[in-house]
């Protein structure tokens, strides 16, 4: 080896360490989401034992073909700004669009699709709140129904009245986070609206009969037709406030000259339903709040207009044994059709992982975690008076572990909702199961270790 060489080689040596030392290896930050579970559903965990009852005894929600894979939730385009905003929604979509006429005094439920844009998950204690304008008989606020991640989107229900008098109305609408700071959409952070225009009653013709079946107006002979709407049914809801610690209990009722075909309810995890059923020509629902702070509590009501027929309530009791399983099931009287069902026992005792139609009737599945055996009843609400007949149809996904599981199932054309269930284990808690257009949704906190399946049910029925 020559000398020039022996002097290169520990000059290069020191190079590569140099260059060596000066490489850093960066690890990608990951986002701290926190825990998800809630004081109810971490109760409901440590009663039940954190893991799902055996196959033996506990029913899973079947699977007619392999799910699919959840689709990607939309990605926001917008450029971030160089501080992440906590708070900011994109307007998608809605319903009733800007001057949909309507007669006065009609009921109607405006509807809007909104996309969390910020870097700050959404959840119950986030709301829908009347800003501006036209208040149509709304209530002030409404509670978002569940967690929405940032890129996630959510359909924000409202029940609405058209006023009296013709004319145009406007009412705006924001956006309200836990710390009750009003936000709206982009691209400049104003509210989102509602347009109708209230349209009085023309006058009808004065017409004669003749004995041809012919009515004559002027020189105009047409047919007497008689004048029939088809078929609807509308979500009503009542809000309560339930105080820390305390049972609460919202009840709504149905709107003159239309018939309770089912209900649901929604709250948060902090929120034990444990009731949840008709009440006369309404729907009410019995709730627990496990947490030290007052929570909201909806209760919700499907009732059909423009149907001769009626519907009754019919149920089944049913013993849970100490630590076990209790099942009720009920069925409609021949010659009805089941529309909807509910629930009901013992407060925090009975844990409800199932509540769905089977064939022409209603049945619920519940978990006791008490000492000692316990009553429930499974509730149907059957229709009769008409020639309708009903399906049930349903939409399965994958709750992930300690996360928010959240299923919706439309009907199909031709059909109108009618009411809804749901099916899990007792590792799902179900927090929010209701109408959202025409599908029925439901919402479910996953208390354990691994993915859950959650199914969400929906009653349809088709009038001839």
């Amino acid at each position: 080896m020559s000398k020039n060489i022996r002097l290169l080689l520990p000059a290069s040596i020191l190079v590569l360490t140099i260059l060596a030392c000066s490489v850093q290896t960066v690890a990608p930050s990951v986002p701290d989401v926190g825990a998800v579970g809630t004081a109810a559903a971490q109760t409901v965990a440590a009663q039940v034992g954190g893991a799902a009852v055996p196959s033996t005894s506990v029913p899973v929600p079947t699977t007619p073909a392999t799910p699919t894979a959840s689709p990607v939730p939309p990605t926001d385009t917008t450029v971030p700004s160089a501080t992440p905003i906590c708070d900011r929604a994109k307007f998608v979509s809605e319903t009733v669009p800007d001057g949909t006429a309507y007669p006065p005094n009609a009921v109607f439920t405006k509807s809007w699709r909104l996309r969390n844009t910020g870097a700050c998950t959404w959840n119950s204690s986030y709301a829908l709140v009347f800003d501006s304008g036209t208040a149509m008989n709304a209530p002030s606020s409404v509670p978002l129904p569940g967690n929405v991640a940032p890129g996630q989107e959510v359909d924000l229900p409202v029940n609405m009245q058209a006023p009296g008098t013709p004319g145009t109305y406007t009412g705006y609408w924001k956006l309200r986070n836990a710390s009750s700071v009003l936000f709206g959409v982009e691209p400049s952070g104003g509210p989102f609206w509602v347009k109708i225009v209230v349209v009085a009653p023309t006058a009808t013709p004065t017409a004669t009969a003749t004995s041809s079946g012919l009515h004559i107006i002027g020189t105009l002979l047409i047919p007497h037709i008689p004048l029939s709407l088809a078929p609807s049914t509308q979500q009503v809801y009542a809000q309560v406030t339930v105080p820390a610690g305390s049972i609460g209990h919202a009840t709504v009722a149905c709107p003159a000259a239309s018939v309770v075909t089912g209900g649901g309810f929604a709250g948060n995890t902090n929120l034990f339903v444990y009731n949840t059923s008709a009440d006369g020509n309404g729907w009410q629902v019995y709730a627990q709040n496990t947490s030290g702070s007052s929570q909201l509590l909806n209760s919700y009501a499907i009732c059909l207009s423009n149907s001769s027929g009626s519907t009754q309530q019919v149920y089944a009791q049913a013993t849970a044994p100490a630590g076990g399983i209790g099942h009720a099931t009920v069925a409609c009287p021949a010659g009805s059709v089941v529309t909807g069902g509910g629930f009901a026992g013992n407060t925090t005792n009975l844990f409800f992982y199932n509540s769905s139609a089977d064939g022409n009737g209603w049945e619920a599945y519940a978990q006791n975690t008490s000492g000692s055996s316990q009553l429930l009843n499974s509730y149907a609400i059957c229709l009769s008076g008409t020639s309708a007949t009903s399906q049930q149809l349903y939409n399965q996904v994958t709750a992930p572990a300690g996360g928010i599981g959240h299923a919706v199932k439309a009907c199909p054309s031709g059909s109108v909702l009618t009411g809804g269930g749901f099916a899990g284990n007792t590792n799902l808690f179900v927090y929010n199961t209701s109408a959202t257009g025409d599908s029925w949704q439901t919402y479910a906190q996953n208390t354990s270790g691994s993915g859950q399946l959650l199914n969400a049910y929906v009653s349809c029925t088709t009038f001839p």
